[in-house]
């Protein structure tokens, strides 16, 4: 079996689980004594296998906790009437057998939670516990998924465990800024700091690093790329994060002077005459002072066009301004110039790095190997307010083709905090 063992900045992440079966009724199940005296036997060892663990330093055999966990699977497997509580039940069994390398379970706890998932799909539980034994099988695109399920569907009296678990798996996938978000909403519900904040809150605090806005960063120190069926781009200091296809072409600037600039070139588009045209679309961001104002950044750039109008545009954000602008002494073989630019100022959000984290899965090793893994540092988003300057760069030839990739750009691609 593959496991990786996860440190936080010299503190091993051992913090129990919290999503098991204190959150099941075993009068929904059955009021016989026989799964009565089964289910507490559950709950009263939690201890041995609400976590994995490489090595075994408990008082009773492993051999002993896995034939007993498996015996308790035979008989609520042998219940006739079948809902939810009995599947969420099974799904926990399995879980534990699974942290307890009966790795056959691995696949049953999934299959239990998907079940208690069809009978009550308005169940957070069903979604939570999945979550958390995708989290502790370092599946953690899974995990996060069935996580934000599970908070969308969350009862007006939310357990506090459900955000532990919230916290605990969202640190170990490298998403410091939901694990605080979590942990403030447990501290939130308790009236005092949760498990998962008392044993691990300041490392993982301080895993997310100021920096200073008057400096200059080069930009693979800020930038992370993260490829698939498009590349991810991502700078948490900045506020920013940006899908494009493998197809365009990207050049990136440091940040210097406070500010930072980048263009990307898509395919060439053909106009009416089969005549292959390149456009342009461009982001600058810049830091800005208490009294900057987002028109006058807009005005150093919009000065120099005479034919330009504001428009109608996207309602996303609540400071924005866009310009629709033409200049027909552009590209004149081509129809002349149809510009566009989107102004936006935001800032500085509860939780910077929020919108832009993504769950990263851990190494692992090979079959019988133990993987240890530090959890790297995050940058904090920079001070105050930011500017941004989205823009399109094209000629009238193809501008409905080209209007129509910004377009979507900036609805489904990009994601501003």
């Amino acid at each position: 079996m593959k496991r990786t063992i996860i440190f936080l900045i010299g503190a091993l992440m051992t913090v129990g689980a919290f999503a098991n079966v204190n959150h099941i009724t075993i009068s929904k199940i059955s009021n016989d004594d026989k799964f009565i005296t089964a289910f507490n036997y559950i709950k009263d060892n939690q201890a041995y296998y609400d976590h994995w663990t490489d090595e075994w330093n408990y008082d009773q055999p492993k051999e002993e906790v896995i034939k007993k966990l498996r015996d308790n699977f035979s008989i609520f497997s042998s219940v006739k009437t079948k809902n939810e509580e009995l599947f969420l039940l099974l799904g926990d069994i399995s879980h534990y057998l699974y942290n307890l390398d009966d790795t056959a379970y691995y696949k049953l706890a999934i299959n239990n939670y998907d079940s208690a998932i069809q009978y009550s799909p308005q169940d957070y539980r069903a979604y939570w516990f999945l979550a958390f034994h995708y989290a502790q099988a370092n599946v953690p695109n899974s995990a996060f998924d069935n996580f934000i399920k599970a908070q969308a569907i969350l009862p007006s009296e939310r357990p506090s465990d459900f955000w532990e678990d919230y916290a605990w798996a969202t640190a170990v996938a490298g998403m410091p800024s939901h694990s605080i978000f979590a942990m403030d909403k447990a501290r939130n519900i308790l009236g005092t700091q949760g498990k998962v904040e008392r044993q691990l809150g300041q490392n993982i605090r301080n895993r997310i690093v100021n920096l200073n806005n008057d400096s200059t960063y080069k930009k693979e120190n800020i930038w992370s790329a993260i490829k698939g069926d498009k590349i991810t781009f991502v700078c948490r200091p900045l506020g920013i994060k940006f899908l494009v296809d493998p197809s365009w072409t990207l050049s990136i600037n440091d940040y210097i002077n406070h500010q930072f600039f980048c263009t990307m070139e898509p395919p060439t588009l053909k106009n009416k005459n089969g005549k292959e045209i390149h456009y342009t679309l461009a982001l600058l961001i810049k830091t800005v002072n208490d009294n900057d104002k987002l028109d006058d950044f807009l005005n150093k750039f919009l000065d120099q066009y005479s034919e330009k109008s504001k428009i109608p545009f996207s309602d996303r954000y609540d400071k924005m301004s866009v310009f629709e602008i033409h200049d027909h002494s552009m590209y004149q073989d081509l129809g002349g110039g149809h510009l566009y630019m989107i102004g936006v100022e935001r800032k500085m959000p509860e939780y910077p790095g929020l919108l832009l984290e993504n769950p990263i899965s851990l190494p692992d090793g090979g079959k019988t190997e133990v993987t240890y893994y530090t959890v790297s540092d995050s940058k904090n988003r920079f001070q105050g307010r930011l500017f941004y300057l989205i823009m399109l760069d094209t000629c009238e030839d193809i501008h409905e083709q080209s209007f129509l990739v910004f377009k979507n750009f900036f609805d489904n691609q990009i994601i501003i905090e």
